[in-house]
């Protein structure tokens, strides 16, 4: 097993085994990247994408159905809309293929487009993503998943429960700080006193102004590289014109501002500019943005799987020190999930930290359904963003147990001023599209802006969530531990050419 995982594991199941939780997190349901890799199931499709297609026979394979069979519960309307369909609109199927272990992609491409029931084929780093032919029945498809050239397959699903984590709440205030002008003091920035939670999480202005620039990567729907608050820190993505989706996505979306906002709108809480005299200051003004596309342009809905997961590895071939995924969906993909454990550096977790918001959803029964990607926070280098708002009301599953320190970190999630393309007045707005989305732009802010306040700028990936979590504030209120950066103040007393693990002693952290 891989060792790091294995150990934070070990500390999750005695919390989860009897919590709301159920069985999302239990050993049968752990994901991909924190399995034992000894301990394989020896099969080649999903659970339930085997199940659908054994009851195919001779009928055409539907993407549309696989992904809706994979989903489970929460893909009524991809069930329904499969169903409605006759067989000759059937989707395709368009699969994520790896090879065996013995294997390679090479050779794995060559195999299928012998086959000659391929149309088009797209090489990745460790799988292929091929479309096969209209009509292909369940059995032949069956037959050539068999084959000894294929190690393991999975539907490259996209659609309706593929979808950014904004949810929409609306509450009735209208500030529009932004239509002032800019204010005496330092920070210059209109908006400084209506940001909750800048002052909630123990954000200092001066702290901000000396930290140096870590390069946050946005996977979301793109950023506007125009808007005033925003392009000084946008670092255009060197893959723009790469043959993928997913490069094609980027060309469109990445920082033109014509597509979907709510990239937009995430960017301007992590990054904002500060004492521009405009607008919002982001919680890690210096730092830099590489926007990557992983949604449709007009809507909050996903691209493919490989799509994510391509975006993930744009995000570590980038630079970036964090990835934020302001996004959810219901299957555990294998496709991510390596492409997680590779951009978080492996077992250790030092390299990078990924944050995502904590999405669920309540079944019937009360019990929670967790979402991907929070459910990878079983790896070290992964922090899900538990939204709450300025009364410290936890926004995300209310009915939940309390849980100690698993991943899973409060931050504001409501209420946020954004910048935005929304045609809203001089870019901004009051964040109606709020929840997890918005804790989780504030968690990669606090963790661009500790890690780029020297000394701490020394520290690896996994320093700096060990300090987070050490330095959090907590209450009788909140079930998880808040995000908190007004430690960063001492800072001023310690010497500049300490060490990191030097730093963390004189925070109070070992």
């Amino acid at each position: 097993m891989r060792a790091a995982a294995r150990r934070w594991a070990a500390l999750l199941w005695p919390m989860t085994a009897t919590a709301a939780l159920g069985a999302s997190l239990s050993p049968t349901y752990l994901p991909q990247a924190c399995r034992d890799e000894n301990a394989a199931t020896g099969s080649r499709l999903p659970e339930e994408v085997r199940g659908y297609l054994d009851q195919l026979g001779d009928a055409s394979f539907d993407l549309q159905a696989a992904c809706a069979q994979w989903a489970g519960f929460n893909s009524a309307r991809r069930a329904e809309r499969a169903r409605a369909r006759s067989d000759i609109d059937r989707g395709a199927a368009r699969l994520i293929i790896f090879p065996p272990k013995d294997g390679d992609v090479r050779r794995l491409s060559a195999f299928l487009a012998d086959t000659g029931d391929v149309r088009a084929i797209e090489r990745s780093r460790d799988y292929v993503v091929a479309l096969f032919a209209k009509r292909m029945s369940g059995e032949r498809l069956s037959h050539l998943l068999e084959s000894r050239e294929v190690g393991y397959a999975e539907p490259d699903c996209d659609g309706p429960d593929f979808l950014a984590t904004s949810k929409e709440l609306r509450t009735g205030l209208t500030p529009k700080c932004w239509l002032r002008g800019a204010r005496a003091g330092f920070p210059n920035d209109p908006c400084i006193d209506e940001l909750w939670g800048h002052a909630s999480i123990g954000w200092d202005s001066k702290v901000a102004a000396r930290s140096l620039p870590r390069i946050v990567a946005v996977l979301d729907s793109g950023i506007d590289a125009n808007h005033e608050d925003l392009k000084r820190n946008i670092v255009a993505p060197r893959f723009l014109h790469a043959r993928s989706e997913s490069g094609r996505l980027n060309a469109r979306c990445a920082t033109s501002g014509r597509c979907f906002s709510h990239g937009t709108e995430m960017a301007g809480t992590i990054a904002g500019r500060m004492d521009n005299g405009i607008g919002v200051a982001g919680v890690a003004p210096n730092s830099l943005m590489v926007p990557i596309v992983i949604s449709s342009v007009d809507t909050r809905v996903l691209g493919r799987l490989s799509t994510i997961a391509q975006g993930i590895d744009a995000a570590a071939n980038s630079g970036a020190d964090i990835i934020n995924i302001s996004a959810k969906w219901p299957v555990d993909s294998r496709a991510i999930s390596e492409a997680i454990f590779h951009a978080v550096g492996g077992e250790e977790a030092r390299r990078r930290l990924i944050v995502t918001g904590y999405t669920t959803t309540l079944r019937g029964d009360d019990t929670l359904r967790e979402y991907y990607p929070s459910r990878y926070r079983c790896l070290p280098g992964v922090l899900a963003a538990v939204p709450t708002d300025m009364r410290g009301r936890n926004l995300s599953n209310p009915k939940g147990a309390t849980f100690a320190n698993d991943g899973r970190i409060h931050a504001p999630g409501v209420d946020i001023v954004v910048t935005t393309t929304e045609n809203s007045e001089r870019g901004y707005t009051l964040s109606e599209a709020a929840g997890p989305s918005s804790a989780a732009a504030y968690v990669s802010g606090a963790v661009a802006l500790v890690w780029g306040s020297p000394p701490l700028n020394k520290c690896d990936a996994q320093q700096i969530k060990d300090l987070l979590f050490c330095r959090s504030k907590s209450s009788d209120s909140t079930r998880y531990p808040w995000i908190n950066v007004d430690f960063l103040r001492e800072l001023a007393k310690v010497d500049p050419e300490s060490e990191c693990r030097s730093v963390m002693e004189a925070l109070g952290c070992h």
